[in-house]
């Protein structure tokens, strides 16, 4: 939640200086006098002096304004934000503070100094500043970054459902891009899941490689028990931290990433499989495998269940070996050596030579890696003879002869340790 209390005021804030509307400055002029010479001059001077971004030298120019008993108004919004130029931002501070003071009613001036409290982290100040604000006489955007900086106090007064009411008090399409990171985290807060959820995906829909957004849902979909999209959300953010260059490979890299959490969204809507007894396809397997790799072990199997598969599915081996490692997941050795010893059965497909060759080579995978689990199984289970008998066939399995010797190796001499010690 502390991520996002540091964010960067200027990124998000139009600058320390609000300048109101027309109209709202016609209001404000009928309520307070209007500019003498003297004041008016001083203050073309120091114009031209700011066009030349010679801030010290408009300082300058100004103080004599500012050692009156009451400055104009005009004079505290050009010279407060002059100090500020010169990086006497304490200095500034007061500044506006002392506008404000004498000028309560005055939107610009309240503005700038709440501007500048969130910047000394005067949150609670901040917040009584920008209470008098009348949004109505004051243009959209100033209204809208008055709106986020009251939100953005609340936020680091941990005042989360202040926050939301501040921010979500309009239609949706209305609200700011740069808003979502205070909304989502604020009902990440709150605990409010779901809508946490949303307003990140709202999120990304504006920025959909912004690794704090696919962190925001990741949290969601904890929150909500879908680890199979928490798993892979997490995915996508640990992969944006690692190399977030936007290359054209990485782009193609993330939107396999985004596919597959729609995937997994996707499986999570899979009812009762059961009762349809459908074909297993490969969209079926990806959601299978990750249930598997978020821990749901059983809710996996259950899903397994409730699809056919015959030896002429294309995915009949891989099938039994995930279903095998399921088991194997819940402790339930022998049911996993009954799914591994599937594993091989399928039939080849209708093809090419290089069609069948490659499903040929797919299948003695497979059935290797099966053998392989099959014998690490007996060997867990203490089962040595049904171990070296699975060793033994493994290494007949093209491309496995080498590890099935060095395993069979390994086992016969514990075998012969273990006779001795009797």
């Amino acid at each position: 939640m502390k991520c996002i209390q540091k964010i960067a005021l200027l990124l998000t804030f139009t600058g320390a200086f609000v300048s109101l509307n027309c109209h709202a400055q016609e209001r404000a002029a009928k309520q307070e006098r209007a500019l003498n010479r003297f004041e008016s001059n001083l203050l073309n001077k120091a114009s031209g002096l700011l066009d030349r971004h010679d801030y010290r030298a408009a300082l300058t120019i100004m103080q004599p304004l500012l050692e009156q008993a009451t400055p104009h108004p005009t004079v505290f919004q050009y010279a407060c934000k002059t100090i500020a130029d010169t990086e006497a931002e304490a200095e500034s501070l007061g500044c506006w503070q002392r506008g404000y003071k004498l000028y309560p009613n005055n939107d610009n001036i309240a503005i700038n100094l709440a501007h500048a409290q969130l910047q000394f982290e005067q949150f609670d100040a901040a917040i009584t500043s920008l209470a008098g604000v009348n949004l109505a006489n004051v243009d959209q955007p100033i209204a809208a970054q008055v709106r986020y900086m009251r939100g953005y106090a609340y936020y680091q007064l941990a005042q989360y459902k202040a926050v939301l009411t501040e921010l979500l008090r309009q239609d949706i399409k209305q609200i700011k891009p740069h808003w979502w990171p205070l909304i989502s985290y604020s009902q990440l807060g709150l605990e409010q899941w779901q809508a946490a959820k949303a307003s990140a995906e709202q999120w990304l829909t504006l920025e959909p490689v912004n690794r704090t957004a696919w962190q925001v849902l990741m949290r969601s979909e904890l929150g909500l028990n879908q680890l199979v999209e928490a798993a892979v959300a997490n995915d996508i953010a640990e992969s944006l931290l690692v190399d977030n260059t936007g290359g054209a490979a990485d782009s193609t890299g993330l939107l396999a990433q985004i596919k597959a959490y729609n995937l997994a969204a996707s499986c999570s809507r899979l009812v009762n499989p059961k009762a349809s007894h459908a074909e297993f396809s490969s969209a079926n397997f990806a959601c299978a495998q990750y249930t598997w790799l978020s821990g749901r072990y059983q809710q996996a199997l259950d899903m397994l269940a409730g699809f056919d598969i015959t030896s002429q599915n294309q995915l009949h081996d891989d099938f039994y070996l995930l279903q095998g490692q399921l088991f194997a997941g819940l402790k339930q050795g022998d049911k996993a050596r009954l799914a591994w010893a599937k594993v091989g059965l399928q039939a080849l497909p209708l093809g090419s030579a290089a069609q069948i060759k490659h499903a040929r080579q797919h299948r003695n995978q497979l059935q290797g890696q099966a053998l392989l689990f099959i014998g690490q199984s007996y060997w867990l289970d203490g089962l040595w003879p049904e171990a070296q008998a699975s060793y033994r066939k493994l290494a007949q399995t093209p491309g496995f002869a080498t590890i099935a010797d060095a395993f069979n190796q390994r086992l016969s001499s514990l075998v012969l340790f273990d006779e001795k010690l009797r």
